[in-house]
């Protein structure tokens, strides 16, 4: 630890832009005349640890987007996805009233973009659900990664469809994928089930009156998996079921008997059930998890990075003065790897991380929480410096200073009680692109950091003040 004073005239300006909401931890005097700035630096330590280290169940992956397909890879070993999705059915929606049969069903998945081999074969089977899924989100584990599928699907019965696809649809023209910015795999659904749909309304109408009564009358919903093949993981933005139906309008006649045909899409949306299930190898990670030099980051449900800050060192120094600005940066190493030949297709670099306490990571997105600053941190990925900086960290320490002041000490010591983690996330953003949600990142994606057990100790770079007492 290095101690450098500075002059409090030189930096008063610029350790007060540092944060605009310093927060003070020691109780000033009333007759000091000035007040002194100084910077300390002081050492992280970090280390690597597997997500279901905090949660076995892996990640609580409520999103808009559904993951499919399988890879292996050489350093990070085989990693599958696959979804379970119901549709939804508008409110009040009716077919028309001359409809004289559904005459075909597919299921269309859309994405822009995927990894890995975009002419890998591949084959994908689609379930019928046979239990509805109530999701009044008093059931947690729905939207946990290793949710077990079978329960809602008999996975002895015959599948309701399958298709050969590959993430790149040679057959469709660069022109139509351009214009919609979408690749699709396309599943025919069987006429059986077309008519098992016809049949369901012309029972009820009101099976169709809304997304409940749809799902628990007509449609529970799919299970899409893939049974053959591997090389590419597809991030699915968007899933229609399209019913094509035959209707009657009135012809030049004045009668109701020209037939015309329609397309009508039912679309899976956020009023309506949808998760991802990942599974990695269970020696996805060996090689990494033995690195003690470097730490690693790696989605989805792979690798995070475990911080321990030097709190007792810190509150020992620090106790009695005001925070001004508390920053730690982490390097992105570039990647080394003895697989490179066997690794043609290079995964993406995690673009965003969020740090909070390990402890209140479970809390964080089962409560749809985003992050303020205060206990929870965002940094984007800088390609200049190839780093994430957090710089406002002196909000949470003053935050624990104030619990090691008044609380009893935790049977694990107040560093290990405190024990930061980073994790890979993907942001919402408004209208105007202010962030206003967080969730898991679920796309394959990784980094190397410097730091380690046995790696470089990352600085931690204090600026705080101290008043001077008059004589």
């Amino acid at each position: 630890m290095k101690l450098k004073y500075l002059a409090a005239a030189c930096l008063a300006a610029a350790i007060y832009s540092c944060d605009d909401t310093t927060t003070g931890v020691g109780d000033f005097l009333a007759n000091t005349d000035e007040i002194n700035a100084y910077s300390m630096t002081f050492e992280a330590t970090t280390k690597t640890i597997k997500y279901t280290d905090i949660n076995p169940n892996g990640i609580y992956s409520r999103t808009n987007s559904a993951y499919l397909g399988k890879f292996t890879d050489a350093d990070f070993g085989t990693f599958s996805a696959d979804f379970i999705t119901q549709i939804n059915c508008p409110e009040g929606f009716t077919f028309p009233e001359t409809m004289q049969s559904i005459q075909s069903a597919s299921l269309g998945l859309y994405y822009a973009s995927y990894y890995g081999d975009s002419l890998a074969p591949m084959r994908v089977r689609v379930d019928l659900l046979d239990t509805p899924i109530d999701d009044d989100g008093s059931d947690m584990s729905l939207y946990y990664t290793t949710y077990d599928p079978t329960k809602y699907y008999n996975e002895e019965a015959e599948p309701l469809a399958e298709k050969d696809y590959t993430a790149y649809d040679v057959a469709v023209g660069d022109s139509l994928k351009s214009e919609t910015g979408y690749n699709t795999v396309s599943i025919s659904l069987p006429e059986s089930f077309s008519q098992d749909i016809q049949k369901k309304y012309e029972e009820n109408k009101d099976y169709f009156k809304d997304a409940y009564s749809f799902i628990h009358n007509v449609l529970p919903g799919f299970y899409v998996h893939t049974t053959q093949g591997e090389g590419s993981i597809l991030y699915i933005q968007d899933i229609w079921l399209h019913l094509n139906i035959e209707y009657l309008i009135e012809s030049s006649s004045g009668s109701v008997d020209s037939t015309v045909y329609t397309q009508i899409p039912f679309a899976a949306t956020n009023e309506v059930y949808m998760s991802t299930r990942l599974e990695n190898s269970d020696n996805a990670f060996d090689n990494q998890m033995s690195d003690k030099e470097h730490t690693y980051l790696k989605t989805p449900v792979g690798l995070l990075t475990e911080v321990k800050l030097p709190l007792e060192e810190m509150y020992a120094e620090l106790g009695k003065d005001t925070l001004n600005s508390v920053s730690i940066s982490f390097t992105k190493m570039k990647e080394v790897s003895d697989n490179s030949s066997k690794n043609p297709y290079k995964m993406g670099v995690p673009q965003y991380l969020l740090l909070l306490r390990k402890s209140e990571v479970n809390e964080f997105f089962e409560q749809n929480k985003t992050y303020d600053s205060q206990t929870s941190f965002l940094a984007s990925y800088s390609s200049t410096t190839n780093s994430y900086t957090f710089s406002q960290l002196n909000r949470l320490i003053s935050q624990i200073f104030s619990e090691m002041r008044t609380q009893e000490e935790p049977a694990e010591g107040w560093d290990e009680h405190n024990a930061l983690v980073l994790i890979p996330v993907k942001t919402e953003t408004d209208s105007q692109s202010n962030i206003i949600g967080l969730s898991h990142d679920l796309e394959v994606n990784s980094a190397r950091l410097a730091g380690g057990e046995n790696g470089d100790k990352l600085k931690i770079e204090v600026i705080y003040t101290r008043p001077a007492i008059s004589e």
